[in-house]
């Protein structure tokens, strides 16, 4: 640091595109200048109807700046930042894009000059291409850049940056974007887009990052998306053909000369395709954003687990992820298919034996699903199938190989912390106990509403596996819904071995909750989608009060 000395050092990114450094025992070592004038998009307010803006459909943030997780060079001591700015054009007209930055950690200096961030599909002339729809493929400013930073490899050379964008949930909305920057030349030298025939596959995954293996490979998860629907009604699916929504990917990236490279699909797995759901007038049946959460590829086994609204837990082996998409059941896709040219491919289909086991309603009851019809499509909602709140996951489900074996822990919305057994040879989940706390308790309870978001976010902590030392770290909205309002926070720690002797019901073990925030008096605003952090015996809380809380165990 600019004393010469080494540090624990707190980095805080905020959206008004500044970033701090501070000495965890109490110093601020230093800020940046600002990175570019952050995005403050115009409200649309109606008479009788939320705040929204065009960026935002709730309209809870005022200014856009920096909104991913940044992420750091740890051989160069460099952090890499992507963020809005808007700049003047000469004719003096605002005009916004998103940038990448680099930022030398010791001066908090930038580094150069920012890059931009676009994107469009052209065709072999340079000609743009066009969706099914008429639009051209291209990477719009308003899209919002959601998922942490990936730089990859962690430690070593010629290290290339990936930054993932979001789409759209509706037909004609923007496409999903994943872009590979060469950090050698500061130059940005591939992009893939996930929808270039239809709209939406966004990778946003509830901020939680992109992932690779130790070849290199880029693991995502993209969200609603995939087909085209037309004024006369018609409806054309795309997905497992050009397209790629709802979809586990695995992206491979070669270079190919001096700050030039390659980016293609290279595997690909997709449950569900939304035309299915069409024929269902539930707007949350359809809208079941499987990038509701990123990918985890644990470190001690070839697998991959993902999931997102719907609440289901999806296990695959990362290297056979099928190349397909599971048989349809329903009328919808009958309709979708037959609008469908002849010359048209028709995507490669796979049964539930593609996954490693049946897919698992983590977030609720745990139940394996029927892989006959309508094996995994249902309304969440609908009390006749499932239970009448919607229970999504967001973010990742925590993995750790601790002193019990390997473990996953999930916290769904409107509902409490689970964990599950993991057999990695199986690829199959036993339920093992859950927490009593409810996230967004009030409206979870309520006989009316929807409920609230977006469930717990969570991180885990231990001393390699030495038993009693893991801890499951939490934070969630106490009664309100953190999509729509800002609300009241709660930071919870539960034992992640060791159960609650009193158990929630006969049939149902108790996780051991060990502490929450309110014992130290301390009251904070929820900020949706962001984790704990842990680290040396402290907590870090990032909070919607313009402030990070750290806490650590009194002397």
């Amino acid at each position: 640091m600019p004393d010469g000395k080494k540090h624990n050092v707190l980095f805080v990114a905020s959206m008004g595109n500044h970033v701090w450094a501070f000495d965890v025992d109490g110093t601020q070592f230093w800020k940046t200048s600002a990175l570019g004038t952050p995005f403050d998009p115009p409200e649309n307010q109606q008479p009788g109807r939320h705040r929204s803006t065009p960026i935002d459909g709730w309209g809870i943030n005022i200014d856009w700046g920096i909104l991913s997780t940044p992420v750091i060079d740890i051989d160069e001591n460099r952090m890499y930042v992507v963020n809005w700015m808007t700049q003047e054009t000469p004719s003096g007209q605002p005009q916004r894009s998103l940038f990448a930055h680099r930022i030398d950690l010791t001066t908090m200096q930038e580094i150069g000059n920012p890059i931009p961030i676009q994107a469009a599909l052209t065709d072999e002339q340079g000609k743009p291409v066009l969706d099914a729809r008429g639009k051209p493929v291209v990477l719009h400013p308003d899209q919002k850049q959601r998922a942490a930073l990936l730089l990859v490899p962690l430690k070593g050379s010629h290290k290339t940056l990936f930054v993932a964008t979001t789409g759209g949930e509706h037909p004609g909305d923007p496409h999903g974007w994943i872009v590979a920057l060469d950090i050698d030349s500061f130059t940005q030298t591939a992009a893939w887009v996930s929808t270039p025939s239809s709209f939406g596959g966004g990778i946003w995954q509830a901020s939680q990052g992109l992932a690779a293996d130790s070849e290199g490979n880029v693991y995502a998860i993209t969200g609603n998306g995939g087909y085209a629907q037309f004024p006369n009604g018609n409806i054309r699916d795309f997905n497992g053909t050009t397209d790629f929504a709802e979809a586990i990917v695995r992206l491979k990236y070669e270079k190919t000369g001096q700050g030039q490279g390659k980016l293609g699909l290279d595997d690909w797995f997709i449950p569900f395709r939304d035309s299915d759901r069409m024929t269902f007038t539930n707007y949350d049946y359809r809208d079941q954003d499987l990038s509701a959460s990123g990918p985890v590829l644990p470190f001690d086994n070839n697998l991959l687990l993902g999931g997102g609204k719907d609440g289901l837990l999806y296990i695959l082996d990362r290297h056979k992820l099928g190349k397909c998409l599971i048989k349809s059941a329903s009328p919808g896709m009958q309709i979708s298919m037959a609008e469908m040219p002849a010359s048209d491919p028709r995507p490669p289909e796979c049964d539930l034996t593609v996954l490693k086991s049946p897919p698992i309603y983590v977030t609720y009851n745990g139940v394996g699903l029927a892989t006959a019809v309508p094996h995994i499509d249902f309304p969440l909602g609908n009390p006749t199938l499932n239970p009448s709140k919607m229970h999504h996951l967001h973010g990742s489900p925590v993995y750790w190989n601790g002193s019990n074996g390997p473990m996953v822990f999930v916290w769904g919305e409107n509902e409490s912390l689970r964990a599950w057994r993991l057999n990695p040879e199986a690829g199959s989940l036993s339920f093992v106990a859950k927490g009593a706390e409810v996230a967004s308790a009030a409206l979870a309870a309520s006989l009316t509403g929807m409920g609230g978001m977006p469930g717990g976010m969570l991180s885990l902590s231990s001393n390699g596996k030495n038993p009693n030392t893991g801890i499951v770290w939490a934070l969630a909205p106490i009664d309100g819904d953190a999509n729509h309002d800002v609300v009241d926070g709660i930071a919870r720690a539960y034992d992640a071995t060791n159960l609650d002797p009193t158990p929630i019901d006969p049939q149902t073990p108790r996780l051991k909750l060990l502490w929450d925030s309110t014992r130290s008096g301390v009251t904070f605003k929820h900020a949706k989608f962001t984790t704990p952090v842990v680290a040396d015996g402290r907590l870090f809380v990032p909070t919607y009060d313009g402030r990070v809380d750290m806490y650590m165990l009194s002397p």
